[in-house]
């Protein structure tokens, strides 16, 4: 049995938060929105404002990142649970 993914995940080789995403998936849509609002905003705003709507937007992407990660993790337990039901064969 090769376990290449093993090999891989020791090297640091998987990407796993390099994903495509197409331009009119309904995500790819949300992103746009949002750019878009971004731009409209960081055009009107000055000063202390602008630096609110930075400092906003720098919280809101450590959000989703740490929410990223902590859903990955909680998939990967579930799944490493999953194979150990499996594996023990009590069923």
């Amino acid at each position: 049995m090769d376990y290449q993914f093993i090999r891989e995940f020791y090297y640091g080789n998987l990407t796993l938060n390099d994903r495509d995403m197409p331009r009119n998936s309904d995500l790819g849509k949300a992103c746009n929105a949002f750019c878009e609002a971004e731009t409209t905003l960081t055009e009107a705003l000055t000063g202390a404002e602008n630096d609110a709507l930075t400092a906003l937007l720098t919280a809101h992407s450590e959000i989703v990142g740490i929410s990223e990660r902590d859903g990955f993790c909680s998939g990967f337990r579930l799944g490493a649970l999953a194979m150990l039901d499996i594996l023990s064969g009590t069923e």
